[in-house]
């Protein structure tokens, strides 16, 4: 499932994985113009960070008011499946910082939620929030901007056209993306991956390039940075850095 952008804008402003850093989003968006620049969030909104309710209504808002493309990253996976199916599919939520982001929803604390039931969880969760599972569900996987494609984690590199690649690899793949030759005639904007990873320094939480592929998570939420990206239709203009 693809997003589409106005056309009428020449720019974008794509920003990097969140998790509920709801202050440096704050402080990024200072920086996108809203008037002549698409905005796009690469997904995983919500998990580990201290705000995950209030980055997600934020997001949210932008997508309503904006128009900003909200793609889908693995944590929006991992919620929408323990949202259709709380009893097998909570126990791993929880594993990858959906234990913070549903007791923030409920406006209750760790203790209190992991005395509830799965059930009664999920149950909550669509009496006082009715929007989100729809939500969730409608998220594209990708979306192209002039030579851009913006991705969640990476494509399948091996495919003749990319565009096959499955909605899985889309917010899971890694290292066969990273390490593959990109053939694809696009410049690939993903997350996912923290760059310090793949620069192999814990301290580097720049951008990551290599081969047309531009890595944007930061690893916010491990005390690194927000990163953002302001495109054209053919190039990088600028990179933005919020540290944490």
């Amino acid at each position: 499932m693809e997003a589409f952008v106005n056309n009428d804008l020449k720019e974008a402003f794509v920003i990097g994985d969140i998790h509920g850093m709801h202050t440096s989003l704050e402080e990024m968006l200072k920086n996108w113009k809203p008037n002549s620049q698409q905005l796009i969030f690469v997904g995983d909104y919500v998990d580990r960070g201290p705000n995950s309710a209030e980055t997600l209504n934020l997001v949210r808002q932008l997508q309503l008011e904006h128009g900003a493309i909200c793609l889908r990253g693995n944590h929006e996976e991992m919620f929408l499946a323990f949202l259709h199916n709380p009893i097998s599919n909570w126990a791993s939520y929880a594993r990858n910082g959906g234990m913070e982001t549903v007791a923030q929803l409920l406006g209750e604390n760790k203790q209190t939620i992991s005395q509830y039931s799965r059930i009664k969880l999920s149950r909550l969760l669509h009496e006082q929030h009715p929007w989100l599972e729809e939500w969730l569900s409608e998220l594209p996987y990708f979306v192209e901007f002039g030579d851009f494609v913006v991705v969640h984690a990476g494509l399948d590199l091996t495919l003749q056209d990319w565009r096959n690649t499955s909605s899985h690899d889309m917010v899971w793949i890694r290292q066969n993306f990273h390490e593959m030759a990109n053939k694809t005639g696009k410049i690939i904007i993903f997350g996912h991956t923290p760059t310090m990873n793949l620069h192999h320094d814990w301290n580097a939480t720049g951008m990551w390039h290599k081969d047309n592929k531009l890595g944007i998570d930061g690893g916010a939420v491990y005390g690194g940075s927000l990163l953002a990206l302001e495109i054209d239709h053919h190039q990088v203009k600028k990179v933005y850095q919020v540290k944490v």
